[in-house]
């Protein structure tokens, strides 16, 4: 009777440590997915502000180059204008 005691001491403690090891891995795991969820976060937030940056820049610049290019062709519609009249 006596070893049937402790045999069922036995199972019962291993299952409550079992039972403790799966709930220590559960939040384990799910601090480091979330660890990794806010480093992706970060990191494409980064990669969303360089991006702005860049088209903001861009934008800037082409707009530049558009106005250079309709200067352009106003002064080259005032030429044929001026020669169509001489």
């Amino acid at each position: 009777m006596k070893n049937k005691k402790m045999i069922v001491g036995i199972a019962v403690g291993a299952a409550i440590l079992a039972g403790a090891a799966v709930l220590i891995a559960r939040r384990r795991s799910q601090r480091n997915f979330q660890a990794q969820v806010d480093e992706a976060k970060e990191n494409f937030s980064g990669k969303l502000q360089e991006l702005k940056r860049k088209a903001q820049k861009e934008y800037r610049n082409s707009s530049s180059e558009v106005k250079d290019a309709v200067n352009g062709a106003k002064d080259r519609a005032n030429e044929w204008v001026n020669k169509a009249r001489a």
